[in-house]
């Protein structure tokens, strides 16, 4: 419950934003002669409050609303309070600049629902393919070249749904994987619909097979229990274990770790066994283990959690990302001497189902050896 009442703070909090465009708009509406569409079209508009309150609080799959009406209340209701809190932002900033209450013009006060519409649309569901190359020290003549492609943070519910999690994976079963990995929040918060995501990442064909590492999600949802299903459809998961891969005769140290809010996050038993200065992949939900990671001699720790910040200007800098309130790596490659950290943004959403400028994706990951990489491939650690 402590979640829940998390979110119902958020909600409430925006609450105020949508009661002063609300307000707004019931004047501008008995301004032009349409009282009875002011008195109506705001109340319905908050109102839509209400279900997605039942939703958050009611965790059980009967308990909620009905699938069609949960869908179809869902994007609307997202639309509307997060263009309700851009349109406040911009009406406070509209006063400060002309010094006092003043006409804003209808084609700037729409310019935030647009933006809000943008984000639950195309935003929140136009996948991405990033493809990088990563220079892995001590990497083995027979793994140069080899593609690891990551998924992450799947949220597979009531809202990313089977057909979208069957979309994602064929996604990536098109760029013919070595490896297949999946770096936590494989549910949202349910086991239940743990199967639906197994099934879907099982379907995508990988030479080496396909491991996963269980997130912050996947724990307070049941970690055993999704584990379970993962593993039934043939997912190796990882829960600070390891295992060698070979290829051409070479190894490599592919590792996972449980996430580090679980309490039962153990790297070092994460790398016991392996041989020694073998190259070491390890899939570890959250980013901010990679410090520990660099000590133990990690090559390559690949992460996600963070959702790019959802709303961010990743293209602008990386940097302005809402991410950066719980970590310094918010998406992308990230270098520490001979290091390398990837954030994947993910490839689902958690509510509300919003994205703007850290669009959901799909990465492919070509492993090289150092000398046959550019030096300036990846930002420095901050």
């Amino acid at each position: 419950m402590r979640r829940a009442r998390f979110y119902i703070l958020v909600l409430g909090l925006t609450l105020l934003p949508q009661v002063v465009a609300a307000s707004d708009l019931v004047r501008w509406l008995a301004a032009h002669g349409q009282l009875e569409l002011g008195l109506s079209v705001p109340g319905v508009l908050l109102l839509l409050n209400l279900p997605m309150m039942a939703e958050i609080l009611r965790r059980k799959r009967k308990a909620r609303l009905p699938p069609f009406l949960a869908a179809l209340l869902q994007a609307p209701w997202t639309a509307w309070w997060l263009g309700s809190l851009f349109y406040a932002l911009l009406r406070a900033g509209w006063t400060v600049a002309h010094l006092g209450p003043s006409p804003m013009p209808v084609w700037l006060a729409l310019i935030p629902y647009l933006l809000a519409l943008y984000g639950t649309s195309f935003g929140a569901r136009a996948l991405r393919r990033e493809k990088v190359t990563v220079p892995v020290a001590g990497l083995p003549p027979g793994w140069r070249g080899a593609r690891i492609v990551q998924l992450s943070d799947l949220h597979s519910g009531r809202h990313i749904t089977r057909q979208r999690l069957q979309a994602i994976a064929r996604r990536a079963a098109r760029l013919k994987p070595d490896i297949v990995v999946v770096t936590g929040d494989i549910v949202h918060n349910s086991p239940a619909f743990a199967r639906q995501a197994a099934e879907a990442i099982a379907s995508i064909p990988a030479r080496h097979g396909i491991f996963a590492c269980l997130g912050n999600h996947d724990f307070w949802a049941g970690a055993d229990a999704v584990a379970h299903e993962l593993e039934r459809a043939g997912i190796r998961v990882l829960r600070n274990d390891g295992v060698l891969l070979e290829q051409g005769g070479d190894g490599l140290w592919l590792c996972g770790v449980d996430d580090v809010w679980s309490g039962l996050f153990d790297l070092p038993a994460a790398l016991r066994g392996r041989p020694q200065r073998a190259a070491t992949v390890l899939l570890a939900h959250q980013p901010n283990t990679w410090r520990l990671a660099q000590e133990l001699g990690v090559q390559l720790q690949l992460s996600g959690h963070t959702h790019g910040g959802q709303l961010a200007l990743l293209w602008l800098h990386r940097s302005l990302s809402l991410a950066r309130f719980i970590t310094p790596f918010v998406a992308g490659l990230y270098r520490a001497g001979r290091s390398y950290l990837y954030v994947n943004r993910g490839a689902g959403s958690v509510m509300p189902m919003v994205r703007i400028g850290a669009r959901p994706e799909v990465t492919e990951l070509t492993l090289m050896p150092p000398d046959e990489v550019a030096d300036d491939l990846a930002f420095a650690a901050p």
